[in-house]
């Protein structure tokens, strides 16, 4: 059941990171584009520190997610193990 609940908090966390990826940044009324896509045409030093932040966000979502969904794995694998061994 433990593993059930990290991998699907984990993989929650993922999408999460992907929705706040593909979401455009504003600043200032501007639209600054994406992390994945900044718009062209902007002054860099407009968006910069929105673009980072959003960025920094999405690497703490899908890192945190990520690191879920491993630690969901690793607990399925040990529980398993610990199954088998007890069993024969």
């Amino acid at each position: 059941m433990l593993s059930k609940v990290l991998g699907a908090v984990g993989l929650l966390l993922l999408i999460v990171g992907a929705v706040f990826a593909v979401r455009p940044v504003h600043a200032g009324g501007d639209g600054c584009g994406s992390v994945f896509q900044p718009n062209k045409g902007i002054t860099p030093m407009q968006c910069d520190a929105r673009l980072s932040s959003r960025a920094d966000l999405v690497t703490g979502f899908g890192a945190g997610g990520a690191a879920l969904i491993v630690t969901a794995v690793a607990v399925a694998a040990i529980r398993d193990r610990r199954t088998r061994v007890t069993s024969s």
